[in-house]
């Protein structure tokens, strides 16, 4: 059975916002052949008093995500629903096309009388690489790679850590901080 978790961050979930948001991210779960977890956290956040509202699915090895701020808390919520709806309608529609190629690659072997190769690659051009660059990899500290991500006005920065000797990831968040992704 699949599970909605709601919970609040800097304001209490009222029973009317737990069956709103049950109602409007519940259908998320009929994109999945089997029961999952959804997260949603609804928070006011900054001076402003903005409401976030973030749906997290975790399914297999993939996690679906979507956040959305907005004034009102029941349009954040109406918004972010969509949202994960557009995000999970693209990955299923992907994932039948790449099913479509592999079965007509499979067809194709057959009809040949060729062997089936183990495995039909596709040429997955939904993400073209427009650039490729490669950079040195001194070993620096956590505080010298957000300097150089900075320099370079780039939204994050991949970076060899001096002190445990690993490839790591700082990023700007939106709010203006720093976030720190490390490799399990």
């Amino acid at each position: 059975m699949t599970s909605i978790h709601v919970h609040g961050k800097h304001l209490t979930v009222t029973p009317a916002l737990q069956e709103y948001a049950d109602r409007k991210i519940g259908p998320a779960q009929t994109w999945f052949d089997e029961p999952v977890s959804i997260h949603v956290s609804l928070s006011v956040q900054g001076h402003k008093q903005e409401n976030a509202v973030e749906v997290t699915i975790p399914y297999h090895s993939m996690v679906f995500r979507a956040e959305v701020r907005h004034v009102d808390m029941y349009a954040a919520i109406d918004e972010v629903a969509d949202k994960i709806e557009r995000i999970l309608r693209k990955y299923k529609e992907r994932a039948r096309r790449k099913l479509r190629a592999q079965s007509r690659a499979l067809a194709h072997h057959l009809q040949q009388g060729r062997a089936v190769p183990v495995a039909v690659e596709e040429a997955d051009d939904d993400f073209p690489i427009m650039k490729v660059k490669r950079i040195d990899m001194k070993p620096v500290d956590i505080q010298e790679a957000i300097l150089q991500m900075n320099m370079t006005d780039h939204s994050f920065h991949l970076f060899h850590n001096r002190e445990t000797n690993r490839m790591e990831v700082v990023y700007r968040r939106k709010d203006g901080t720093y976030g720190h992704l490390l490799a399990e």
